[in-house]
């Protein structure tokens, strides 16, 4: 505090010489001009004086970087303005008020369908506890590397199978209860949405606990020697070379993915170099604040800064984050007061040993780095160990939890929840909801009625002002939905649970190409693609080539899209399906114009709002209505 007062009162002493000082150089500047204009009049021949002297450049020209357009941006700001607000006195002339109240017209008997939808989907998720309870291995270590060299026994199977009947339930139940049971679009959507994410949490804590459990059989108790990265498939039939790796330390694949240097999302992304997104401010005041497990708290401003030894993949925005979660350091001894342990999920939980003891970790040891301080990408190390973690506590709380990739702990925010933080995102979500119902009812819907009339008469210009016109609404929807799901709705929810990673998207709005935004825009299903289709290919035994991943994790995209999308609106028509394959070769396309004309030319970025916003996402809907508007007279 003294020291704070010490730097407060240097500044008050400061301010009056810092404002003697500008009045001064306002001074002089006024009167060197003054000078300079009393000697232009006293100058002879003055209509033969010089004045063009030197060479120059256009204002307007790309050579001169150092011109301020803020004036032109506000202009354009203005204009922007000025034309919506044209656009909403002519549709008020025009129709009328349209929005009416939400859920006035709706039967009772879709919201019958609705509750027994979400019942399903709850009651998928008791059926995966009940399976992983019953899945609990006798001990540790049971397991004998003869009778099962990967830890997977014949109890595992059926644990398997009764995970995927499970898995497939969450999906079918609802699905056949909105297709056939839900005529309203909005509540169906809302039915699919919940069973399309818990299929994924499902899916993702089934598949954890498959690899803890596994390695509990096995007597792993460190996580650090993995049977299948050892293994292949000759002839159909699943080989491990007992030769290669050792007993107590990393397994490295031959592909080099748990190299520092490599990753999947190596792999994937052609990288280009994007030095000028190197800034990092997505949350940063919420970073300071995270409290892992430890004395030390996470310096957004310190630690989110690559360094010098990383390659220049570093300065992209997903870098960054993996590097503040890498280099923090955590200690693994009891937390301070007013922090919260990462696997503190009950009061009555196991607190009484500590992360060392859990893990077989020797005293001394950083976890999470060798003896040169760098980070280990195979180090897996959680403050519940399992089968501690199989609890209905522990399970609920990743139901809750905004995120897909199930883990035995999380980071959690040390202190109270903050209480006026809550308010006012759940404020911010309330308001942003209102306004897309206003949006969607005033101005989407006379838009789609007027699509209608347009492709029944097969003319493409009206279809295309339709579009075009269109495009405006769904992108302001987009914007208004985006902001409210991921920033106001998602941090809500995670100051309520404490869950302390808040980086649930990336500055996606400056993708150089198509990859980008997919991989920035959806921060937690990226990690699910990551974590749960792309490393489990290209890995062994599998040890697919990064393509066959990349195809298949579009191809499980466009299902679940097809699900989201087709099934409430009655139209299983692919149009979901065939837009998320279109990416693909877009996503080719975006990347070879970067590697083109530089990813400062902009073209990546103008083919994606072009494809994505101001084409794709209104002709989709345009789609989607007239299809549910022709099978609903």
């Amino acid at each position: 505090m003294s020291q704070a007062a010490g730097v407060a009162k240097d500044e008050l002493a400061k301010a009056p010489a810092t404002s003697a000082r500008r009045r001064h150089n306002t001074d002089k500047s006024a009167a060197t001009s003054s000078r300079r204009h009393r000697a232009r009049k006293g100058q002879p021949y003055l209509q033969a004086q010089v004045v063009h002297y030197r060479p120059r450049v256009s204002v307007l020209d790309k050579e001169l970087t150092t011109v301020s357009y803020h004036g032109l941006v506000n202009f354009l700001l203005l204009l922007l303005s000025a034309t919506l607000i044209r656009l909403a006195i002519e549709n008020y002339m025009k129709y009328g008020i349209l929005v009416s109240v939400p859920g006035a017209t709706i039967e009772a008997r879709d919201w019958l369908a609705t509750a027994a939808g979400m019942l399903a989907v709850a009651a998928s998720f008791l059926v995966a506890f009940a399976v992983e309870k019953s899945a609990i291995p006798a001990c540790s270590g049971c397991s004998s590397a003869a009778a099962s060299p990967i830890g997977v026994d014949a109890e595992e199977k059926r644990t398997i199978m009764l995970h995927a009947a499970n898995l497939l339930f969450v999906l079918v139940a609802p699905s056949y209860i909105t297709y056939f049971y839900i005529f309203q679009p909005a509540l169906g959507t809302a039915v699919m949405t919940l069973a399309c994410i818990m299929f994924l949490k499902l899916y993702s804590l089934s598949a954890a606990n498959f690899d803890l459990r596994r390695a509990y059989r096995l007597g792993d108790k460190q996580l650090s020697s993995d049977p299948l990265q050892r293994a292949s498939l000759q002839r159909g039939r699943l080989v491990v070379d007992v030769k290669r790796g050792t007993a107590g330390g990393p397994v490295h694949s031959s592909g080099g993915t748990d190299t520092e240097d490599s990753s999947v999302e190596d792999m994937v992304r052609s990288m280009v170099p994007l030095t000028a997104r190197a800034s990092f401010s997505l949350n940063a005041r919420v970073l300071d604040d995270i409290c892992v497990a430890g004395n030390d708290r996470i310096d957004a401003k310190a630690d989110a800064l690559p360094r010098p030894r990383l390659r220049v993949r570093a300065t992209t925005a997903s870098e960054v984050l993996r590097r503040v979660a890498s280099t923090a350091e955590v200690d693994r001894h009891s937390p301070p007061a007013g922090a919260v342990d990462d696997g503190s999920l009950s009061d009555d939980g196991a607190a009484a040993k500590t992360l060392a003891d859990k893990h077989g970790s020797h005293a001394g040891a950083d976890p999470y780095g060798d003896a040169a301080g760098r980070p280990k990408r195979s180090a897996i190390h959680y403050a519940v160990a399992y089968p501690d973690n199989v609890s209905l506590a522990n399970f609920g709380y990743f139901w809750l939890a905004p995120t897909l990739c199930y883990q035995p702990s999380y980071p959690r925010m040390a202190g109270p929840i903050r209480k006026a933080f809550v308010a006012k995102r759940a404020t911010e979500l309330v308001i942003l909801c209102v306004a897309m119902w206003i949006v969607i009812q005033q101005y989407a819907v006379p838009t789609l009625v007027g699509s209608v009339r347009a492709i029944d008469t097969r003319n493409p210009f009206w279809l295309s002002e339709r579009v075009l016109k269109l495009s405006v609404i769904s992108a302001a929807v987009w914007f208004l939905g985006f902001y409210a799901i991921f920033h106001s709705g998602l941090n809500a929810l995670a100051e309520v649970l404490r869950f302390a990673d808040r980086a649930f998207y990336l500055d996606w709005w400056n993708s150089v190409d198509l990859a980008a935004y997919w991989r920035e825009w959806n921060l937690p299903i990226h990690y699910f693609c990551k974590r749960h289709i792309m490393m489990p290919l290209v890995s062994p035994p599998l040890s697919l080539p990064a393509g066959a991943g990349v195809l298949l994790t579009f191809l499980v995209s466009a299902v679940m899209h097809e699900l989201l999308f087709g099934i409430p609106t009655h139209c299983l028509r692919g149009y979901s399906f065939v837009g998320m394959m279109a990416q693909i070769p877009l996503i080719q396309l975006t990347q070879w114009l970067v590697r083109w004309r530089g990813p400062e030319s902009g073209l990546g970025n103008a083919v994606f709002w072009i494809s994505f916003c101001i084409v794709g996402q209104p002709l989709g809907v345009v789609q989607y209505y007239y299809t549910w508007v022709k099978n609903n007279p």
